[in-house]
């Protein structure tokens, strides 16, 4: 195939898989979100905080026992069958190891934060660090192939199944385990589907020297992806012991309402950017152009969703009845904004896994493995507004440190590749200004009632914000595509 129909092949690929994963998510996102706004009618703030404290101990337990062998299969030029199933053993035996230190522990979490409740919820959360080994393989192959339409049909129709499990629950009365087995179930699901797209047996041989090499790459990935894990958790095992249960669910929630949208598009961008890049590392000019487009894409869109959040948060909890909730309102005016940073700042490490340079990314989360506990046990002595504040002063300062060794991957100087990186604000901020514009209209010039100014005034600051992200960069994804 001449090298121009090979890039332009290449380029419909990605588009289109960034196509498939998007689309996709988006459906599935506004579904759980639903699932989870009528859930929170169901169930009281402390069970949302005990919830978010069984999450945060399996998340940070899950960055161990995934050993970054996702990671490694991608990145490796041609695995053969038998490093794949000498990958999955290995995976197995280490996730089945971690489930019996967490069934053990398990009693001694729940003395530290005096909840018998723990004991249980830890030990059936924890079955999902086994069940991720059985489907981890036939997961990463179809990453590597760019099938992400099958991916997104998968990853979308489990979190459904979750969502629809959760709700149940919740109105059946179970309170925090309606969280804890919608994440049970949600991983059942997908190791079910992608093993029937994807069929991996294993046969019964295991040798570590043919996978050794794939293994040191994984650590570094496993590292960055544990002090990842632990620093974006810690604060919530801080904030369970400071404070009150409920405050911790006020919290929780909060944290929530911005972080799931930018863990959702960083799904998305990461599944495809990560081997879009990987094809790409030999190719700088090429590297740059999709990097520092997709990170503006990313950060117009998540931008613009925060800006609605930020203008219209309080009137929708309002339409809800949701005035036991309205405390988290304030934290997350401070989240948003730290937000806008992590729209972006996800895509880096891809870049360095895709270029080989997954050591750095270590360096970059230790960083914040040290700095961010210290910020948020500072902010804790003050308020809970304050641990928030500490994501917003700390984050910033570690990240740059992300940035570098991003400009340093595209051979680029450090001011360049902030400005280029953050570009997408030229549009976020005229988004915000018209959604506070819209609700002012609405509320204050027409007297609409509160559904009115929630439904109308965010229809149009979404509709603005999509049709402005069009205009600003059609011509680079014409030129993508070409």
């Amino acid at each position: 195939m001449p090298e121009s129909k090979e890039k332009k092949s290449f380029a419909r690929r990605v588009a289109g898989s960034f196509l498939y994963v998007g689309v996709g998510n988006v459906v599935s996102k506004v579904v759980s979100a639903a699932a989870l706004i009528y859930t929170l009618a169901l169930v009281t703030p402390a069970d949302l905080g005990l919830a978010s404290i069984v999450l945060a101990v399996i998340a940070i337990l899950s960055a161990v026992t995934e050993l970054g062998l996702g990671v490694a299969l991608v990145q490796a030029q041609s695995p053969t069958k038998k490093q794949i199933d000498s990958l999955f053993w290995l995976s197995l035996m280490v996730s089945a190891g971690f489930y019996l230190l967490v069934f053990a522990a398990a009693p001694l979490v729940s003395w530290f934060y005096e909840e018998t409740r723990l004991t249980a919820l830890l030990r059936v959360q924890g079955l999902n660090l086994v069940v991720f080994s059985f489907f981890f393989v036939s997961r990463t192959m179809m990453q590597r192939d760019l099938q992400f339409g099958r991916l997104a049909l998968i990853e979308n129709s489990s979190l459904l199944l979750a969502s629809g499990s959760m709700v149940f629950l919740a109105w059946k009365g179970y309170g925090v385990w309606a969280f804890v087995m919608a994440e049970v179930v949600n991983r059942v699901v997908q190791a079910l589907a992608c093993q029937a797209c994807r069929p991996h047996l294993p046969r019964l041989r295991f040798r570590l020297a043919d996978i050794r090499g794939m293994v040191s790459f994984g650590l570094y990935a496993t590292g960055s992806r544990l002090l990842y894990n632990f620093y974006t958790n810690i604060d919530y095992l801080i904030v369970g012991k400071v404070f009150s249960g409920e405050v911790l669910g006020i919290y929780t929630l909060a944290y929530r309402i911005v972080s799931d949208p930018v863990r959702a598009l960083a799904a998305i961008v990461n599944q495809v950017a990560y081997p879009a890049f990987a094809r790409l590392q030999d190719q700088l000019e090429r590297l740059r152009l999709y990097f520092f487009t997709v990170a503006r894409i990313s950060m117009t869109l998540i931008g613009t969703l925060f800006m609605i959040l930020v203008v219209y948060l309080d009137q929708v909890l309002l339409l809800f009845d949701y005035h036991e909730w309205m405390n988290a309102v304030p934290l997350v005016y401070v989240f948003a904004f730290l937000g806008l940073i992590r729209s972006v700042a996800p895509l880096v490490p891809q870049l360095l896994n895709a270029v080989g340079r997954a050591r750095l990314n270590f360096f970059y989360s230790l960083s914040c493995s040290v700095l961010m506990p210290i910020a948020f046990l500072v902010g804790s002595a003050f308020s809970i507004t304050g641990v928030a504040v500490a994501w917003l002063v700390a984050y910033p300062i570690v990240v740059m440190i992300l940035f570098y060794f991003g400009s340093r991957a595209l051979q680029m100087w450090l001011p360049g590749f902030v400005i280029k990186s953050m570009a997408g604000l030229t549009v976020v901020v005229p988004v915000a200004l018209c959604g506070l514009g819209l609700r002012l209209l609405f509320q204050n010039v027409l007297g609409a009632g509160t559904a009115v100014v929630v439904t109308a005034g965010i229809t149009g600051t979404l509709l603005l914000g999509l049709a402005v992200a069009y205009l600003r960069e059609r011509a680079t994804i014409k030129r993508v595509l070409s």
